[in-house]
């Protein structure tokens, strides 16, 4: 093996674009993290002037060599650090970067076990569970199986599983953990629909799958699934995924919107309207009926008090149809 051969950058197998690899080659490296912490920690975000000077910037970091200093944040320049007349700041890309790795990797790893919420299922009325596991918050039902199955795993009713931060679990109690998830989800749900990236402002490509072996109760054993449409949504720049049940994407129409308003409830919430969002998730039942396998097209009926919408979705998620 030559030397170049052995001393070749594995990222430079990779198929993502070079301004991407240059990228994860900058952050390699201990003073230019401290670089993008020290300007983070002097950043606010309604403040006209958040930056530091070369010189109180280097002293803040404390490396013995200026010149090697100088290197660092030269390097950073253009991408993660923007130089203005006034020193140095963080760019959007570069506060995007330390407010990713403070929300996850910045705060301790919360310990939670299962823990009880104040709900029940709406499948069988059982009682509901929380657990906090690799940055996913699963919510469990003790008593049936759920929505679907996790692979190779057939001992938890999974209701919902979400991409929690730590920072979304630190210092909330059981039932705000469980909103705070749900409002999460929704508000990315919301940004996908609309075709919109949350992470990186990226197209997003929306479809409509159809289980064609599934099941006629519970959850099904071919596609783990307790419904047999499951929408997805997917972003091709970044990889940024999300599925749901068609009757969750139905519910973002602006006339289920207002048919939910004239039914006394509200389809936006916040960390405290737990008993707003229980209520959200009790009442609006939907039910799907598939009108054609392909390509994918189903309507979605909602009830609430005997009133009822119906919408149709086509295979990419769009609504093509409402009926009141």
């Amino acid at each position: 093996m030559t030397r170049s051969a052995a001393t070749k950058s594995p990222l430079s197998a990779l198929s993502a674009e070079e301004r991407a690899i240059d990228a994860f080659e900058l952050l390699s490296d201990e003073t230019r993290l401290a670089i993008l912490v020290a300007l983070w920690e002097e950043y606010e975000p309604f403040e006209a002037e958040t930056g530091l000077r070369f010189s109180e910037l280097y002293a803040r970091v404390g490396t013995g060599d200026s010149g090697q200093f100088s290197y660092h944040l030269d390097r950073l320049d253009g991408q993660f650090v923007d130089a203005t007349d006034e020193g140095y700041e963080l760019s959007e890309m570069g506060l995007r970067f330390v407010q990713t790795v403070l929300a996850g990797a910045g705060i301790e790893e919360p310990d939670l076990g299962p823990a009880r919420v104040d709900t029940t299922c709406t499948l069988c009325g059982g009682a509901v569970e929380i657990l906090y596991e690799g940055d996913y918050l699963y919510i469990l039902c003790t008593d049936c199986d759920g929505l679907w199955t996790e692979p190779g795993d057939r001992s938890h009713g999974h209701l919902g599983k979400f991409s929690l931060e730590p920072a979304g679990v630190s210092g909330r109690s059981p039932n705000e953990i469980y909103t705070a998830a749900w409002v999460s989800t929704f508000r990315k749900l919301y940004s996908m629909i609309e075709g919109v990236c949350p992470i990186c402002s990226g197209p997003v490509e929306r479809t409509l799958d159809v289980c064609d072996d599934h099941g006629p109760d519970g959850t099904c054993p071919s596609c783990g699934h307790r419904e047999r449409v499951v929408a997805r949504l997917r972003c091709p720049v970044c990889k940024e995924g999300a599925q749901s049940t068609a009757g969750s994407i139905a519910k973002y129409h602006p006339a289920v919107v207002g048919f939910y308003h004239d039914h006394g409830l509200a389809l936006q919430h916040d960390i405290d309207d737990f008993e707003t969002l229980v209520q959200r998730l009790n009442l609006g039942r939907t039910a799907v009926t598939v009108l054609s396998d392909e390509p994918p097209h189903v309507a979605v009926v909602i009830e609430i008090d005997g009133d009822r919408i119906r919408v149709e979705l086509d295979e990419t998620l769009s609504v093509v149809d409402i009926e009141e």
